[in-house]
């Protein structure tokens, strides 16, 4: 980016002979921070807010009576327009200054200073980091649910259970299984079954805490991270979202479709040190609720 698209034009020129005290005017006036000395209309130096501030606990008050080239920094640095805004940024860093006139064919046209070039890279920096963020959260997104995804919701699992290992606490994972998922691909299409995974993925988000992690764990199945949940938490959670997909009307097309979910829920204990340890256990109680005949939570302590 060139210094031209930053710069400031409202840059205040006057003579060297210009009293400081008529330059604190023109600041005021203008609500400027600098002045820019000419001579012969070509630009020689600066005199700054801090210059003056300097000069007066230097010289005493009757310094301001003084002509600005007693007091202004010279000889000039200045930019080009058409110089990079971080060719700028490098020579105030190397001169330690904070503002740099800026000349065109030995014109002086505007003004930039070290907080204008900042605020650009600042908000660069951001639009980048935005950008970056948006990125991470699509990766991490299931595509048809918008749900998290199998491969995030492990590395997150993997972080709790390192919470819970270092601080105590609660954790619970839910794994929730749709009931012949197959069947209801076979019956009415898999244009069908991407509804009603869809529309029971939109009833577990809606329906849980915002602190749990939720997540499309593969095909039919989804999961729930309850990090502050204990077992009992869990397992009414868990009867709460069957009961509310049991009652729910699935409709595709003319057709309505019954769908209910299989659960197994599962805690956290000290004999666990890893994520894949305690889906196993949650894998175990889904088991069991499948054994039961579906439509089922049960849990594994």
């Amino acid at each position: 980016m060139h210094i031209r698209s930053v710069m400031s034009g409202n840059v205040f020129q006057t003579s060297m002979k210009t009293t400081l005290l008529e330059i604190c005017r023109i600041m005021e006036q203008h609500r400027i921070g600098s002045v820019v000395i000419v001579k012969s209309k070509m630009p020689v130096g600066i005199v700054t807010e801090r210059d003056i501030v300097n000069a007066i606990a230097e010289h005493g008050p009757d310094v301001m009576n003084r002509p600005a080239a007693a007091v202004m920094k010279s000889p000039l640095v200045t930019a080009d327009p058409r110089s990079e805004i971080t060719e700028a940024l490098q020579v105030m860093i190397d001169r330690r200054i904070r503002r740099l006139p800026v000349c065109d064919k030995k014109t002086l046209i505007g003004i930039v200073t070290y907080g204008d070039i900042m605020r650009v890279l600042q908000k660069e920096i951001a639009d980048v980091n935005l950008k970056a963020h948006e990125l991470k959260q699509e990766v991490s997104r299931d595509g048809l649910t918008g749900m998290y995804n199998q491969k995030f919701l492990k590395v997150t699992l993997e972080t709790q259970i390192e919470r819970v290992r270092r601080y105590g606490g609660m954790l619970t994972l839910l794994m929730i299984d749709v009931d012949y998922f197959k069947k209801i691909n076979d019956t009415y299409g898999h244009d069908a079954g991407d509804t009603v995974l869809m529309k029971t993925a939109n009833l577990i988000r809606k329906n849980t805490r915002k602190v749990n992690i939720v997540a499309r764990y593969g095909g039919d199945e989804f999961a729930v991270i309850a990090p502050i949940s204990d077992v009992e938490g869990g397992r009414r959670l868990g009867e709460r979202l069957r009961e509310l997909v049991e009652r729910t009307r699935f409709r595709y097309n003319e057709h309505i479709i019954r769908v209910t979910l299989s659960i197994g829920v599962a805690g956290w204990d000290r004999k666990i040190v890893s994520g894949r340890e305690l889906v196993q256990k949650a894998d175990k109680a889904l088991y069991l609720s499948k054994k039961a005949g579906r439509n089922a939570v049960n849990v594994v302590y």
